[in-house]
């Protein structure tokens, strides 16, 4: 039966990736070409295809080319490949963070500036790199009691969970930080409004029961154990949200003891 054969042109049609591109897996031995036919025009097998569906794949999730070729060639087991993709899940949460990062501050400045102020950009910055690196996934879980993780297994079921969670989290601080170097007031309308947003985190995080609150302290384990900067602008972002949840809860009925967050 002869071999099928599928030529660089029709790959790259197929596959929308270009001849170039093709060409540079051939040379780098990522995806080298099965044969040459009599004329020299170059081919591919269906077996080739497969390893090229695996190629675009790992590309898709970030891989770099040396990685993949490693992956490629040492075939790993399923078990392995598993290992290989829950660490790459890792990285590109960590790049979501830093994209999710990057838009809670623009959200923040924007406020700001409707509020007819000017943004403290400086104080953005460093408050910035005062918080956890975006490895947090990685190495937070430990940093979690067990009595902490009972109480949120219920809303925190997987890692997208745990990434919504922080980034609201991180969110509400850096928005904190702004209106505070911006000498917006906890009382304001901004300052109320992050109120009702740190409320309905913490109603979240409790499944509703605002009981298991104080069993959570989400705050303080936070940000004892992944504080990485200056202390001082994290307690004071927490201050600001603290006296503008003492004025909400008043002006919202609330009957709740003072939620901590500091510890």
């Amino acid at each position: 039966m002869k071999e099928e054969r599928y030529f660089v042109g029709e790959i790259a049609k197929t596959t929308g990736l270009t001849v170039r591109t093709l060409q540079h897996y051939d040379n780098i031995g990522l995806l080298p070409v099965s044969g040459r036919t009599e004329s020299g025009k170059r081919y591919y097998t269906k077996e080739d295809l497969i390893s090229l569906e695996q190629i675009i794949f790992y590309k898709m999730l970030d891989f770099s080319l040396d990685e993949i070729k490693k992956k490629l060639i040492d075939g790993p087991t399923e078990i392995e490949l598993k290992e290989i993709l829950e660490q790459q899940e890792y990285l590109l949460l960590r790049k979501i963070e830093q994209l999710n990062t990057s838009f809670a501050t623009i959200d923040a400045s924007i406020k700001v500036i409707e509020a007819g102020r000017q943004p403290p950009f400086h104080v953005l910055l460093k408050f910035i790199k005062t918080l956890p690196g975006d490895d947090i996934f990685e190495w937070a879980p430990s940093k979690v009691s067990k009595e902490q993780q009972e109480v949120m297994s219920g809303q925190m079921k997987d890692l997208y969970d745990v990434q919504k969670f922080y980034h609201k989290w991180k969110s509400l601080l850096i928005e904190a930080t702004a209106l505070l170097h911006s000498d917006i007031s906890p009382s304001s309308r901004e300052g109320q409004e992050l109120a009702g947003q740190w409320w309905d985190m913490l109603i979240y995080i409790s499944g509703g029961d605002v009981t298991k609150l104080e069993q959570i302290d989400q705050s303080g384990a936070m940000n004892e154990e992944m504080l990485v900067g200056e202390k001082k602008m994290l307690e004071e972002a927490n201050d600001f949200i603290q006296r503008a949840f003492d004025i909400y809860s008043k002006n919202n009925n609330i009957q709740l003891k003072e939620i901590k967050t500091n510890d």
